[in-house]
């Protein structure tokens, strides 16, 4: 942006100049090519270099006020929209620095050369360096107008806080660097980015939400590929940085060497919380931000950090129970399950990950929401294939957690969705050769009619569209099987009603 605004003032000023030149060549051709001496007032009229400069003073005042206006009028309303401190950040632009300096420096210059100019005194290249700097002012006026308006949208804002971040965790990553100043620092610009995004979601204006909850996942990433070059002074954080924190949480943040994280993830917290009422695509970034953030941590193998990011996952949901917001636990089970299945050399995890599933889900149909436990049976059940498939030594433990969701039978109201789900995942099993699995899926259901176990393959194979028929959030029909895996759902479904053996 800066370098666009120093191009195009040189441009113009060099339009300008240009036109100037051939406008004086043409007319001083035309009039026989006088010489300096008819050119110039100097030592002939002196007192008409000051009528010369009256207009270049008005010039000058003109430029400082329009300034001045636009200043007072666009950043004070934009800071209102966003963040109080963009003023400060306007204050401290080199840029703006440099227009209004040259504005105030031009205006006070014209004045001191009126008033040096004398009878039998002439200064020449002052009055010439006067008029020449108000024609650069109001070339440069044009250029710096957009350039405002620019500095003004909330992507340049999101995007400075985000090089200004960048630069203070980069400058910590080198020896000698003053770790508490940048820590300041580093709060002020989070928590500036922070109310820009809640200030958007409570405006509606979703691509800017957007933008800063990305901005955030890039702090983040930018922040892990040097968490390893940094000093232990940084680490160390206070009350003062968390205030309302326990001493015991400042303790085990100094401990787990995570408060970066956590204040960065805590943004996305409030701005998930102000977005379940406002906006369902901010809902969604956010989860799928965090998921990506868990990725790259568990690249790095940062197992303390990754653990930090699926509380706030947890948290997200017990949030969304709070609200009875299915359509955010509908995006959140699936950003889990993918997570879940992607934390391979974190097997722990995994399993701590579906116990929280289960939980959740149950705690939310308790809540009144029940689709939210036959929901996680099917995201359960795509993870327990994926464990299985990577071989985690949690799969034993992860196929538990699905079996203990309740799908009803012998006298308590039958879950048609979460048996679906369960011969789903058989047969899933069975496909694979897991029949020690898949008898255990068996097992579990043999409290569920035969007529219903029917009912329920026959209606899994005759669903023909892989896509849904709403347009919705994953658009795959979780119900619907690839034609390639169906005779497996028939094997299973055929011993579940004692036609056959899972083995055979």
């Amino acid at each position: 942006m800066r370098n666009r605004f120093l191009v195009t003032s040189l441009a113009l000023c060099a339009a300008f100049c240009a036109f100037f030149v051939a406008e004086f060549l043409f007319e001083w051709n035309r009039l026989g090519s006088p010489g300096l001496a008819e050119l110039t007032w100097a030592d002939a009229n002196n007192a008409k270099l000051v009528d010369l400069l009256s207009p270049m003073a008005r010039a000058y005042n003109n430029v400082l006020a329009m300034l001045i206006a636009t200043i007072g009028l666009a950043i004070p309303l934009t800071a209102n929209m966003h963040t109080p401190k963009l003023i400060d950040m306007f204050l401290r632009d080199r840029t703006n620095q440099l227009m209004l300096g040259i504005g105030a420096f031009g205006a006070a210059h014209v004045l001191w050369v009126d008033y040096i100019i004398g009878p039998h005194f002439a200064p020449l290249w002052a009055v010439r360096l006067a008029v020449v700097g108000a024609l650069i002012s109001w070339a440069a006026l044009i250029p710096y107008f957009f350039y405002v308006v620019r500095f003004l949208d909330p992507s340049s804002i999101i995007a400075r806080l985000l090089a200004d971040i960048e630069a203070q965790v980069a400058a910590c990553a080198t020896k000698g660097a003053d770790c508490q100043a940048a820590q300041d620092v580093i709060h002020e610009r989070l928590h500036q980015l922070g109310t820009i995004v809640l200030k958007s979601i409570d405006r509606a204006d979703r691509g800017v939400a957007l933008e800063g909850v990305w901005a955030m996942k890039r702090i983040l990433g930018h922040y892990g590929a040097l968490k390893n070059q940094m000093p232990d002074a940084w680490f160390k954080v206070e009350r003062k940085d968390f205030v309302g924190r326990s001493a015991e949480a400042i303790e085990l943040l100094n401990e787990e060497r995570n408060w970066f994280e956590l204040m960065v993830m805590t943004q996305m917290f409030l701005a998930y919380q102000q977005a379940m009422a406002k906006t369902t695509d901010a809902v969604m970034a956010i989860s799928d931000a965090t998921r990506v953030v868990a990725d790259q941590i568990a690249a790095r193998g940062d197992a303390k950090a990754l653990d930090l990011v699926v509380k706030f996952f947890n948290n997200y949901l017990r949030e969304a129970i709070k609200r009875k917001d299915i359509h955010a636990i509908y995006d959140l089970f699936y950003q889990y399950r993918r997570l879940g299945a992607e934390l391979q050399a974190f097997p722990e995890l995994q399993l701590r990950i579906a116990k929280c599933f289960r939980f959740y889900s149950e705690t939310a149909a308790a809540a009144g929401m029940p689709f939210a436990t036959q929901l996680a049976g099917f995201d359960l059940g795509w993870m327990v294939r994926r464990v299985y498939e990577s071989q985690s030594p949690a799969r034993a433990e992860i196929l538990s957690e699905v079996l203990a969701l309740q799908h009803g039978g012998a006298g308590k109201p039958l879950q048609g969705l979460l048996v679906k789900a369960k011969l789903m995942l058989g047969a899933g099993l069975l496909e694979r050769g897991q029949t020690a699995e898949a008898q255990r899926v068996a097992q579990n259901l043999m409290d569920v009619p035969a007529a219903d176990i029917d009912t329920a393959a026959r209606e899994l194979l005759e669903r023909q569209e892989r896509s849904y028929w709403e347009v919705t959030d994953r658009q795959i029909d979780f119900e619907w099987i690839a034609p390639e895996r169906r005779p497996f759902l028939s094997r299973f479904a055929a011993q579940l009603q004692g036609r056959d053996e899972v083995a055979a």
